[in-house]
């Protein structure tokens, strides 16, 4: 049985460049610019992760002379993941946030669990996804907090999954 990870420790990436998807089927690692790509940008201050996965709509047909619905799996949605950052202004992936909410085009970017194997080139197991940026919402607190922002990303099909691996990273090249 493999070992599970706490979510401490995750880092968010987005790509510099947009992401041109495929005419039709689903994404795959091939879609994506290489994990070692050096305009992976860190986005720093991540606080709370949301949802990486989607969701199926239920088809359900009731039926006068039947007793139990039918029920159906109907088309999916890949969902909006809804992240919470503490807000810092010099932050150079924060800034690229800013700069990609609402331009209406698709960004590549990279979860990294903190399960990399032991290697010069090492890589945690990675989830990449395709989203559009909405308008980061800053909110305020209470005196002894810190300011924060949630940024919302519209995802666009799936999520790809790529295994730990002891060559083929590090993320960005560093």
């Amino acid at each position: 049985m493999s070992q599970s990870f706490p979510v401490a420790g995750r880092k968010i990436y987005m790509h510099a460049v947009v992401l041109v998807p495929p005419v039709s089927g689903l994404l795959d690692a091939a879609d994506f610019p290489d994990i070692d790509d050096a305009d992976w940008g860190g986005i720093g201050k991540w606080q709370t992760m949301g949802n990486l996965g989607g969701d199926q709509a239920t088809i359900t047909s009731s039926y006068l002379n039947e007793e139990y619905d039918d029920v159906q799996m109907g088309t999916k949605n890949p969902g909006v993941m809804s992240n919470t950052f503490g807000v810092v202004p010099a932050d150079a992936g924060q800034i690229a946030l800013y700069a990609a909410a609402g331009d209406k085009a698709l960004r590549a970017f990279l979860v990294e669990f903190p399960d990399a194997p032991t290697g010069a080139s090492a890589h945690g197991t990675i989830r990449l996804f395709a989203a559009y940026v909405k308008e980061p919402v800053e909110q305020g607190g209470e005196a002894n907090t810190m300011g924060m922002m949630t940024v919302e990303l519209v995802k666009f099909k799936n999520t790809v999954r790529v295994a730990a691996a002891a060559t083929g990273g590090p993320v960005g090249g560093a």
